[in-house]
């Protein structure tokens, strides 16, 4: 019995052995041939592999809402042949074809980045523009608008949000929020491409209905939409005009005149002879007028050199940063913040530099005249100081009316140019009669041309009364003091009535339309607000003229040299960083008033004194830096580069396709570039044009002298590098000193 038990328990456990193994084999077979089928299923696949594709529904549920809106509104017979070649653009978009896919892929399709400063929407310029067919099938053309577009809230908030950036707050608060920058998040322009048949109120209907069906519509915005500058077509270029071509033909003039006289003038180098007509050939001379750009004046002053050119930089890099922050930015919030550190502390007002050059304007007018014995003819004085100043001018003008429109293109490039085109071809000979500050100012040729009728006033109105002081010194000293007392407090006046800000700063709104602030033409630009600083540096140069009399310069010992220089730049940087706080603090009439009167005036009077402590005294490192000898020609230079800076950048800023990314290197390297083209570019209209016509008209002013005299004149001009000649008359002396008062000016917004 035990042995049968044993036995029934043997073969139970055989039997379910067997079993575990055939099932695990089988289950190893099967796992393994599953395992090769995949593979070779998955190894046959790769030659036909289709991948996920987007869903083609939900992409058609967009667009047939788009139709269904765009056909439901109310269309008039004029806007009918827009809303047909939508409609077709949007169906053959659907269809995928290529032409209207191509159309609505130039287009953004929805804003993006406009809470961190991104206003400007532009999509693909020139894909719109520039497609392939449209020479061959001109049914097919597009044009390029420019939507301008304000969101406006809706929904009645309870109250206003401490902190708009609460991540767990609406977004609408950041939409509603303005820095104090003053740079609206709420306002945006967009570029779309539609069809060349459809006019500005088809592409507002457009516009409105993209901006509903993007995430800005999510909430109901109210959108104001208007598209009012002209839509650019594709393939109609700007054509050339006649001013263009008398340009083209006056420079080309120009040029050939004064390469033929130098030829001339290094033909005839050995020739005795020294004729009314040689010296009209000479006057064209290359070499000659290059030379003088190198001149040294003996009058102790060549701080000036460095102050200049160095001043004229700081105004450049000013007008890169408000130039580029005015137009498409994409981190506009950034920018924004970086204007209120320290750095941007300084760019808000950097506008005071200006006041360096009235300045200095000042002082070499009165250096030149303190020397003199007698005064010259004040007429004769006023029509050359008027020469100097208007054949740089003129020829900028020119060109911004002639040549500038055809030196770009982009999708701001004709809003761009339209606002300094159109005011130059309308309002030239505003500017040509030094009137353009005071007449018609909102439609100001060459915004920073402010600068030129205020320094000509000065000189002017300061000649005049120099003038009544050589003749009746108790009237003239009565008159000065009178003057100066009003330049100093009209500004604050002023300021006070209109309760202005203390200070016109580099805010958003001055930046992307300088001439919209009311502060700009009611202080800014206009003579009577600026005349101080030019007063102090006319009172500084004629100190400075009779202290130097004897010809004894070194008058302050070092030490006090030293100490003056260290005061003068302690009050030029709190002049500087004091400025933009004021944009921090709750309004003073008061407050601002006063600072509006004052801050200039001991602006010109710190580096009134810096120029005296290096001048009459020696500034280690300083003196020597300032006084470097290329500083010399640049510092002539500034100021073709002040008039033709600006144009440089804002050709470089609107020429742009999309937002960039602003910093500070950048800016420094654009700020570079313009500087070295428009020396380059102030360098050519010197040699081939202002200086040809002023010493033209110096030799028609000028007695003419015997041919010995002049012969003897040559001779010593070639063994001297001076400007001043002890041999010239009075009215020489003056005549060669009071241009440099003018070669340098600069100018700015």
């Amino acid at each position: 019995m035990n042995t049968i038990i044993v036995f029934v328990i043997i073969t139970s456990i055989c039997v379910v052995n067997s079993s575990v193994v055939k099932s695990t084999k089988n289950a190893d077979e099967t796992t393994t041939s599953g395992n090769q089928e995949k593979f070779a299923e998955a190894k046959s696949s790769k030659k036909h592999e289709v991948y996920k594709t987007f869903d083609v529904n939900e992409s058609r549920v967009y667009l047939d809402d788009v139709l269904f809106v765009l056909k439901n509104q109310n269309w008039t017979a004029d806007e009918e042949p827009c809303l047909e070649r939508t409609l077709l653009m949007l169906r053959n978009l659907q269809n995928f074809t290529l032409w209207a896919v191509w159309a609505w892929d130039s287009i953004s399709s929805e804003p993006e980045g406009i809470l961190y400063g991104n206003r400007f929407q532009l999509g693909n310029f020139d894909e719109c523009m520039r497609a392939p067919w449209y020479r061959q099938h001109p049914e097919l053309r597009s044009q390029y608008c420019l939507a301008d577009i304000v969101l406006e809230r809706t929904d009645r908030a309870v109250k206003k949000a401490t902190d708009p950036f609460d991540p767990y707050e609406s977004a609408l608060n950041v939409l509603e929020y303005q820095s104090p920058i003053k740079r609206p998040l709420n306002r945006l322009t967009w570029g779309v491409c539609v069809p060349a048949v459809c006019a500005p109120r088809s592409v507002e209907r457009l516009a409105g209905v993209m901006l509903a069906r993007s995430h800005l519509g999510a909430v109901g915005l109210r959108a104001r939409i208007a598209v009012s500058d002209s839509c650019q077509r594709a393939d109609e270029p700007l054509r050339y005009d006649e001013l263009f071509y008398a340009f083209i033909s006056v420079a080309a003039c120009s040029v050939v005149i004064t390469l033929i006289c130098t030829f001339l003038t290094y033909k005839w180098k050995r020739s005795a002879e020294n004729n009314f007509k040689h010296q009209i050939i000479k006057a064209f001379d290359l070499k000659t007028n290059a030379n003088k750009l190198l001149n040294r004046t003996d009058q102790g002053t060549d701080v000036m050199y460095g102050i200049k050119f160095l001043s004229m930089c700081i105004v450049v890099s000013g007008h890169q940063y408000g130039i580029t922050n005015g137009g498409p930015v994409s981190n506009g919030v950034k920018v924004d913040e970086d204007a209120l550190s320290v750095a941007g502390l300084f760019i808000l007002h950097e506008d005071i530099v200006v006041d360096t050059f009235f300045l200095l304007s000042g002082f070499l007018t009165a250096a030149a005249l303190g020397k003199l014995a007698r005064m010259p003819n004040i007429f004769v004085l006023f029509f050359k100081r008027y020469m100097r100043l208007i054949v740089t001018y003129a020829v900028v003008i020119f060109y911004i009316c002639a040549v500038f429109p055809h030196t770009g293109s982009g999708p701001l490039w004709n809003r761009a140019i339209a606002e300094d085109t159109k005011p130059c071809r309308e309002n030239w000979w505003l500017n040509l009669l030094m009137v353009s500050n005071y007449i018609n100012s909102q439609n100001m040729c060459l915004v920073i041309s402010w600068y030129i009728p205020c320094d000509y006033h000065f000189f002017v109105v300061t000649v005049l009364l120099y003038w009544l002081y050589r003749r009746h010194p108790r009237v003239g000293r009565a008159a000065a003091v009178a003057v100066l007392l009003a330049a100093l407090a009209t500004p604050g006046v002023i300021n006070y009535l209109n309760s202005l800000p203390a200070i016109q700063m580099f805010t958003y709104d001055f930046v992307s339309n300088p001439r919209g602030p009311i502060q700009f033409h009611l202080t800014y630009i206009k003579s009577h607000t600026r005349y101080a600083a030019y007063l102090i540096g006319f009172l500084s140069g004629y100190i400075f003229s009779r202290i130097t009399a004897s010809g004894n310069l070194k008058r302050i010992s070092k030490k006090w040299s030293i100490l003056g220089a260290t005061l003068s730049l302690l009050m030029m940087t709190m002049m500087t960083f004091s400025g933009p706080t004021f944009l921090w603090r709750s309004y003073n009439a008061l407050e601002s008033a006063v600072y509006a009167a004052l801050n200039r005036p001991v602006w010109a009077g710190s580096v009134a004194l810096l120029v005296m402590c290096c001048s009459l005294g020696h500034v280690p490192l300083i003196t020597g830096f300032l006084s470097w000898s290329p500083w010399v020609p640049l510092s002539r230079l500034t100021y073709g580069l002040y008039l033709f800076h600006t144009t440089l950048i804002a050709r470089n800023v609107y020429v742009t396709r999309n937002p960039h990314h602003n910093d500070i290197f950048d800016n420094l390297t654009s700020c570079i570039g313009v500087i070295c083209e428009g020396t380059m570019a102030a360098l050519l209209i010197t040699l081939f044009i202002e200086a040809p016509v002023l010493n033209v008209l110096n030799l028609c002013l000028s007695p003419r002298s015997s041919g010995r005299e002049e012969k003897r004149a040559d001779v010593e001009s070639n063994h001297t590098n001076k400007v001043t000649d002890k041999r010239t008359s009075e009215s020489g002396y003056l005549e060669e000193n009071l241009p440099s008062t003018v070669y340098v000016i600069s100018s700015k917004m």
